[in-house]
């Protein structure tokens, strides 16, 4: 009889201990979940419409933090227009920043980088390069920003913020460590990850417009070094029309977008706009419109990288949407399952894709 008790009572204490779990576990299923749609940026490489709102509303918040607490820019003539600029500025270059780690996140898990195109990785580099040389000198040197001032109207500010400065060099640090990353678990030079003949013409041609422009700013007064970062900014320009078109191509080869990450595209879509939306802004608030004209690298950064995000869109969501992996979330997002077997891949010919 005592045995018989005491297994009633373990009994009764497993039910109270399943019906407690039970009770609680769709509130942490729940939280989990929210928690995880919140910071999908960095775990999903779906682009799922449920996991969107979510994780750009994180972006949002951390914008509104640093536009409300940093420093505004004190040329902009209304004050309120001040912090609201400076909230659009912190939002896209929020967006711009982390729009470089869901690559980044995603190659570390797959331990490879198919799917993910070694010209466009290494065209970046070399832009953001450029575009990093540009603002912050643009941004930093007094010798640069008189020569600006004498080439445009009196009591013209500056069209760089400290926004574009910080944003332009981290991307170039990890734009780097995707490149990196191509290296290290795939290696140079193989089918899938050797640079195209067209891509290596443009860095020689880039690398040779450069190198005699920097020796004729030195030695000569017809190319101020004002005019040697217009250059930077034009090559800048040069690469962002021209870098995504690999990673088109690779996804029509390839018939899938597996292996590229589309928060990249989401997020650099979201700060495009808000870029172009901050530009126009501020120039509507001075009445100054030469802000654009000024700042020409960055309205046609924005132009062109939106253009291209549709297309890629368009390419993730109605050409090649990934049905493989559905049901089975952690693999579904880790981007694990490309459409067309490895060995397939092996067969294409990357050097031909330009």
């Amino acid at each position: 009889a005592s045995i018989a008790r005491s297994t009633t009572s373990r009994n009764n204490n497993n039910n109270n201990n399943n019906n407690e779990h039970k009770s609680t576990s769709p509130l942490l299923s729940n939280l989990k979940k929210a928690c995880t749609n919140l910071f999908a940026p960095f775990t999903d490489s779906t682009g799922s419409p449920t996991t969107i709102l979510p994780g750009l509303f994180l972006i949002i918040c951390i914008g509104t933090v640093l536009g409300v607490s940093l420093p505004k820019e004190s040329s902009l003539p209304t004050p309120w227009y001040r912090t609201f600029s400076s909230i659009i500025g912190y939002v896209y270059f929020t967006a711009w920043s982390i729009s470089f780690y869901p690559q980044i996140f995603m190659n570390y898990r797959r331990k490879r980088t198919v799917g993910l195109s070694v010209d466009f990785s290494a065209m970046n580099v070399l832009g953001f390069a450029c575009y990093a040389v540009y603002n912050a000198s643009l941004f930093w040197s007094p010798y640069i920003q008189n020569l600006y001032r004498q080439n445009h109207a009196a009591g013209e500010s500056i069209p760089v913020r400290s926004n574009d400065v910080a944003f332009a060099l981290h991307a170039f640090v990890l734009s780097s460590i995707t490149l990196g990353q191509i290296w290290y678990y795939d290696g140079f030079g193989t089918s899938q990850t050797k640079m195209s003949f067209s891509v290596k013409l443009f860095f020689g041609v880039a690398f040779l417009v450069l190198v005699f422009s920097t020796l004729v700013a030195i030695v000569s007064s017809k190319l101020s070094w004002l005019g040697f970062l217009y250059i930077l900014s034009y090559v800048k320009v040069v690469i962002t029309l021209l870098k995504y078109i690999p990673q088109v191509v690779l996804n029509v080869r390839r018939k899938s977008t597996v292996g590229w990450n589309i928060w990249n595209i989401i997020l650099d879509f979201t700060g495009g706009m808000l870029s172009l939306a901050q530009l126009l802004g501020d120039s509507a608030d001075m009445y100054d419109w030469s802000g654009i004209t000024g700042n020409f690298a960055k309205f046609c950064l924005g132009f062109v990288s939106i253009f291209f995000d549709i297309i890629f869109f368009f390419q993730h969501y109605v050409l090649y949407p990934d049905k493989r992996g559905e049901g089975n979330e952690s693999t579904h997002q880790a981007g694990l399952e490309p459409q067309i077997p490895w060995e397939e891949e092996a067969d294409y010919d990357y050097d031909a894709l330009l």
